[in-house]
């Protein structure tokens, strides 16, 4: 087992960078795991910019560079990610959240569902802190980049889980970082229609749709998200303070 202390308090505040600024954090994170200059690290950010972040697989697709042109014509440029999925919205209406932690992992073929589950899980309790009593993981069919274990309100999706591993150099330990989308404010429908944008730009017929999305505004309109965000990130950072 590998204690961990809790991030400073310095930590735990609300970041507003660029979208590539933060994909970048995200990765910085990851790799002083796997240097071996850390054990945990959290970083929660804001984009103060706008982009449609997908996985550099999609480039290789017929029509993305004329894609590429009709989004960035829109005001949404197209930012690339180290994980999969299909594209998804990066704005000032949503906040993410890495955790990233060193691990020993005893069967390769669980660490992918703990991993999810030290997001959110403990996301699912801060969600009934503020009030929200039916958060749940699970799929939420009609939504973009859809999996078993977003975080849910009701069957509607609010948040978009995704997790990478690396190799600790020297050793046998793993890298865990876990990421987790939430859309805060404005509409489901501003998002969604971007990234149904892109679909048909590329000729692919998939469409997604507003209904399988909710925002945490159009719930606890009221509710002062960034404030109540220190605890998100002490409960993620307690839920992974002892790994196997």
């Amino acid at each position: 087992m590998m204690p961990a202390c809790i991030p400073d308090s310095d930590d735990m505040t609300l970041r507003r960078p660029s979208v590539a600024e933060g994909l970048a954090m995200e990765e910085a994170l990851l790799e002083s795991i796997c240097h071996g200059e850390s054990d945990l690290g959290l970083v929660a950010w804001s984009p103060c910019d706008r982009a449609l972040v997908m996985p550099r697989r999609h480039e290789r697709l017929a029509g993305f560079s004329e894609a590429r042109e009709a989004l960035e014509a829109r005001g949404w440029p197209i930012q690339f990610r180290s994980t999969g999925g299909t594209p998804v919205p990066q704005s000032t209406a949503v906040i993410n959240v890495a955790l990233a932690r060193r691990c020993r992992i005893g069967s390769s073929a669980a660490h992918l569902e703990w991993g999810y589950r030290r997001l959110g899980e403990p996301w699912c309790d801060w969600l009934r802190e503020l009030g929200i009593e039916d958060s749940n993981l699970g799929e939420a069919p009609g939504a973009y980049c859809d999996g078993r274990f977003n975080v849910r309100i009701g069957e509607r999706k609010l948040v978009g889980t995704a997790q990478r591993w690396r190799r600790v150099r020297g050793c046998r330990d793993m890298a865990l970082l876990v990421h987790g989308a939430m859309q805060v404010g404005g509409r489901p429908e501003a998002l969604v229609e971007v990234v149904n944008a892109f679909q048909a730009a590329i000729g692919d017929p998939q469409r997604f749709s507003p209904a399988s999305h909710v925002a945490l505004g159009q719930l606890l309109p009221e509710a002062r998200v960034e404030a109540a965000l220190p605890e998100l990130l002490e409960r993620l950072a307690k839920a992974v303070k002892y790994v196997f």
